[in-house]
């Protein structure tokens, strides 16, 4: 500390120097202040004055720095990159430098500072040091900081909120164009109905109608044969709702599970058909969910439908197996094969109504459907993985569409 003569002309410093009274009082004030820390550095950046706001800021009393090289303020990777160094450079070569950074105390703990260094030079212009001020700005980096975050978190949050409207549109627009598709197969599947019963038990009871009619008008004479008569065709009729009612619903199915109910259709299309069946069912095919039957049931129904309607084999062969916990059915024909534009699944003709119903019931349970067709015959296969059902509605679905 300076010795402050009472004449107030010149005032002599520790180390012998002479100041003027002007440049000693403004060395006073620089030590006193504590919110900057403001330092003098000689040209090879060795510290050569400490105020008491670099003692407050950075935690070394002079005598702990005065004399060493000012990278001890910086944190090591810094200090080992040349950062110290490049400044100064920078400050010599443009009069001053200016950077925000972390710097480092003498406990250790780092703080974000505003750090500004400038070249001092005499009146010839020779370079006799530098002089630092350093301001501690952690608060305002942390509040910095956080306000980063939080816009980076709200960023976050806007883009899952419009990406969760997007997919809640989509979500949206899939299940009506779903309930479109269902309702479309029940309108298809009913109007199969009513071909169903007009072209079999329609015409029979017509039948039946015109025998009792004319054994009205015959009299006693021939009532026994018309009665006769009435009594097959109505026997027929019988039978004819009976299958009906069986494909929409067969009873067989719930009792005695899919491999019972698949071997008495076989049977029954053979009968009505004259298409010779090859039915394989693996030994250890057992029941399955109520579910994923219905659905197998479904897709042979309409496949062997379709050998019979479409593809003029006299023969086809069914195949039940499980793989790798998959339940797979397999329908294979050798007849002429489907053209390609009724293999899409979207398609509206007559195999393609057949085929996006048991698709759209296939895709429920998560499994797939394959139909593979050529001159030489056409192949349906059905995939399900056997775990729980993805829709628990399938099973109403189904019913209703009946399909």
């Amino acid at each position: 500390m300076a010795s402050v003569a009472h004449d107030g002309t010149n005032h002599g410093t520790n180390d012998g120097a002479v100041l003027p009274y002007g440049e000693y009082r403004f060395r006073l004030l620089v030590e006193a202040i504590r919110d900057y820390a403001i330092f003098m550095l000689n040209p090879e950046g060795r510290i050569l004055t400490w105020n008491a706001g670099a003692e407050r800021i950075k935690g070394y009393v002079a005598a702990e720095v005065v004399g060493k090289h000012f990278s001890i303020l910086y944190p090591q990777e810094a200090a080992r990159s040349g950062k110290p160094e490049m400044e100064l450079e920078i400050a010599r070569r443009e009069g001053r430098c200016e950077d925000e950074g972390w710097r480092v105390r003498k406990d250790g703990s780092q703080f974000w500072a505003n750090v500004v260094i400038t070249a001092l030079r005499d009146e010839e212009g020779r370079l006799y040091g530098f002089g630092k001020v350093t301001r501690d700005l952690t608060e305002r980096k942390r509040i910095e900081d956080a306000l980063v975050q939080s816009a980076k978190q709200l960023e976050e949050e806007n883009n899952y909120r419009i990406e969760a409207e997007r997919a809640a549109r989509e979500a949206e627009a899939s299940l009506r164009d779903l309930s479109q598709r269902l309702l479309r197969l029940q309108d298809d599947e009913r109007r199969r109905l009513g071909r169903e019963l007009h072209d079999s038990v329609g015409q029979l009871l017509i039948a039946a109608k015109m025998s009792l009619a004319l054994a009205g008008e015959a009299g006693g004479r021939n009532w026994r044969t018309r009665a006769s008569d009435c009594d097959l065709i109505l026997e027929r009729a019988i039978r004819e709702v009976r299958t009906v009612s069986y494909l929409f619903h067969p009873p067989m199915l719930e009792e005695l599970g899919l491999t019972a109910a698949v071997e008495s259709y076989v049977q029954g299309f053979q009968e009505r058909s004259g298409i010779q069946i090859d039915l394989q069912a693996a030994a250890d095919f057992g029941r399955l969910s109520g579910d994923v039957e219905l659905v197998l049931f479904r897709v042979l129904q309409e496949s062997l439908t379709n050998v019979h309607r479409h593809s003029g084999s006299s023969r086809a062969q069914v195949r039940l197996s499980l793989e790798y916990q998959t339940a797979i059915l397999e329908v294979r024909d050798w007849g002429k094969g489907a053209p390609p534009e009724a293999l899409q699944l979207g398609s509206s003709g007559a195999h393609g109504v057949g085929l996006r119903g048991m698709s759209e019931r296939m895709r429920h349970l998560d499994g797939n459907l394959e139909v593979l067709s050529s001159e030489r015959g056409t192949t349906v296969r059905a995939r399900v993985p056997l775990r729980t059902s993805a829709s628990e509605d399938l099973n109403s679905s189904a019913a209703v569409s009946g399909a």
